[in-house]
């Protein structure tokens, strides 16, 4: 299991789903990355993906210190050598640096385990928080916008090998 300082990283598979009866996906929580709040299906069908992959994944983000499950990040690799990664933090623990101690855990494993050609991350046009998070990690917003569920999203990434 991957950790932090403050966190425990639980990958999302099958035998772990009963975890989203614990939490809930607000609007405010999703508007950035669905537009919409979520069902607990709802949840449960978006982030159960890659369960077959032993590394790659969703994974619940657990506080250390009372086990409460404080958001979730996606950590893909999409094509080869390329490693996305994307995160969530429940609305209650919003502004306590959560976000970048997630990221930075992700991007640390990936450059130290598994040697990828580069790390990328999309944010929401309206969402400056996780932009922030992003340039934390060294991803540099690159001149390409795309569009998701009618929204602008911008498109950040950061190079590891040339």
């Amino acid at each position: 299991m991957l950790k932090s300082s403050r966190f425990d990283f639980l990958k999302v598979k099958e035998t772990s789903i009963h975890k989203f009866n614990e939490i809930r996906f607000t609007y405010n929580v999703m508007k950035y990355i669905t537009g919409h709040a979520l069902t607990t299906e709802e949840a449960i069908q978006r982030y159960l993906r890659y369960t077959d992959d032993p590394i790659f994944g969703n994974y619940f983000v657990i506080d250390n210190t009372n086990q409460k499950i404080i958001g979730l990040i996606k950590f893909v690799e999409e094509p080869k050598g390329v490693i996305e990664i994307g995160y969530s933090v429940f609305e209650e623990h919003w502004g306590k640096g959560y976000a970048s101690e997630m990221a930075e855990t992700m991007v640390d494993y990936a450059l130290a385990n598994l040697n990828p050609d580069k790390i990328i991350g999309y944010v929401d046009a309206r969402n400056p928080a996780s932009m922030r998070v992003l340039e934390k990690m060294g991803l540099i917003r690159e001149g390409h916008d795309i569009e998701r569920n009618g929204n602008k999203v911008y498109f950040f990434s950061r190079t590891i090998k040339q």
